[in-house]
């Protein structure tokens, strides 16, 4: 038997992201981020309407404050768009995310560790059992067969190896797009703020220097940066 997965706790559940930071963060289009946040109404072929469940969580915004997005929602996110990456388009991976909250029995299935352990044989499992031909062929580009395991496929595997977990939740992010510096999202450290890792410097605070024009190397050094970090920030500029 599994061992049961704890909720995740108040630094990944409470709000620290608006939809435009947390675009930002992930490269996405803040429009992209709120229609996978809010869900968004359906056409059936009896032309009824129905509403699509929302895939990333949300949470209440405090007084004062636009933050609505969690730490496990960017978490979430950053999930769709490893299957983004692998060609499936979400609204088809939609009835297929479904059946992973409910069969692992978490409602927040893809910002849990147990994705990396057997989500993709969850998933297999749906796209042998669905009638959906179209979530049936989401899964079959999220999902392969090596050595008789059901496993996802390498550009997923990429993306959900840049994560690391504490208590069974994605805890921290690896930020893809970094090459020669190492930037990290985690909602301990810098107030959830993009962080160059080696230093523990909010991504932002350096970036803000290059771009008023500061001397790179000059930044370099009260940083005490490497060369290929700062390099690593200037192609961000």
């Amino acid at each position: 038997m599994r061992t049961k997965v704890p909720a995740p706790d108040h630094t990944l559940t409470t709000a620290i992201y608006s939809f435009a930071e947390a675009s930002r963060i992930l490269s996405v289009p803040s429009s992209t981020l709120h229609h996978w946040a809010t869900g968004h109404s359906v056409k059936r072929s009896e032309g009824q309407e129905a509403l699509a469940f929302p895939l990333v969580t949300t949470a209440e915004r405090r007084p004062g404050s636009r933050a609505s997005v969690p730490f496990i929602g960017l978490a979430e996110a950053y999930t769709l768009l490893a299957f983004k990456a692998a060609g499936v388009p979400v609204l088809r991976i939609r009835p297929a995310i479904q059946w992973l909250e409910q069969h692992m029995g978490l409602a927040q299935a893809l910002a849990s560790e147990r994705l990396m352990t057997d989500g993709a044989e969850v998933l297999f499992d749906f796209a042998a059992t669905t009638h959906d031909a179209d979530a049936r062929e989401a899964v079959d580009g999220l999902v392969v067969v090596r050595s008789g395991q059901q496993v996802f496929r390498p550009v997923v595997h990429r993306y959900l190896s840049r994560v690391e977990h504490r208590n069974g939740w994605i805890s921290l992010i690896h930020l893809p797009g970094y090459q020669g510096a190492v930037v990290t999202v985690d909602p301990l450290i810098n107030g959830g703020r993009p962080t160059l890792a080696r230093r523990g410097i909010p991504l932002d605070a350096a970036l803000g220097r290059l771009r008023a024009g500061e001397d790179p190397q000059d930044v370099a050094v009260d940083y005490r940066l490497h060369r290929s970090e700062i390099e690593a920030l200037r192609a961000h500029l």
